[in-house]
């Protein structure tokens, strides 16, 4: 699996289905300096950063 592979599932698992996982992925964030989270996991450290944003919406923080 390559990182955008992993943020889809991850997403999806965070939103409950894909339709809302890829609105979410698709919509530019200032947390990724105006990038989608899509743009941002092309290397190591993007897929991190949005890893990580990820992980606190699935445990309730909001952002």
């Amino acid at each position: 699996m390559n990182f955008e592979e992993m943020i889809r599932h991850q997403a999806e698992q965070v939103f409950g289905s894909k339709a809302k996982a890829d609105v979410w992925l698709a919509a530019p964030r200032d947390e990724f300096g105006g990038l989608t989270a899509l743009e941002c996991v092309g290397n190591e450290a993007g897929y991190l950063r949005v890893k990580a944003l990820l992980d606190q919406l699935g445990h309730g923080y909001a952002c």
